[in-house]
């Protein structure tokens, strides 16, 4: 005699149901438009004080905008920033070059928009408070580097020895390596 074993599947109701509740969110495809807005300004704004041509200036920032909203990974995102820090060195004449308030603020936005776009795929949604403590990080970055910014220019606009110029600058190039550091 042999015996031959019977299995079943025993259920006992219905299947249990999964629901997942989420806070308010964005889709990743606007990380992407914002990347977009923000790289381009950066780059219009960097080109700005060559001197060229506004249409070729804002073309170009365009350009390369586009390049970096495609493609958010390091390092392009981090060479449009070296990019328009190279481009300041070329044509500042002055000690302190005012468009540094801007560009500041700027670069340190479309590396972090970058590393969002980077981690949010563009067809995916993202709850807005995963956004929140980064965000209040970057206010704070950019509310100390603006004033670090602001005083670099006020002692410059006198007549500074150039130790402490160079004191201010390893103090700006310092806050500059503190942005750029990834967080991961």
């Amino acid at each position: 005699m042999s015996r031959l074993a019977r299995r079943g599947v025993v259920t006992a109701g219905p299947r249990p149901r999964l629901q997942v509740e989420t806070g308010r969110t964005f889709p990743g495809w606007s990380l992407r438009v914002v990347l977009l807005v923000l790289a381009t300004t950066f780059a219009g704004a960097a080109l700005q004080t060559t001197g060229l041509a506004p249409s070729f200036v804002w073309g170009a920032g365009l350009c390369l905008g586009t390049v970096v909203a495609c493609l958010p990974a390091p390092p392009v995102p981090h060479l449009l920033v070296l990019l328009g820090g190279l481009v300041l060195l070329m044509e500042g004449d002055a000690p302190f070059d005012p468009v540094v308030l801007a560009l500041l603020p700027l670069g340190h936005l479309v590396l972090r928009t970058a590393w969002w776009s980077d981690h949010v795929p563009p067809e995916a949604h993202a709850e807005l408070r995963a956004v929140v403590p980064d965000l209040r990080r970057v206010g704070v970055l950019q509310a100390v580097l603006l004033g670090v910014a602001l005083a670099v220019q006020a002692i410059t606009a006198g007549d500074v020895s150039s130790a402490v110029a160079t004191a201010l600058g390893g103090i700006a190039v310092l806050g500059l390596v503190l942005l750029v550091t990834p967080r991961d």
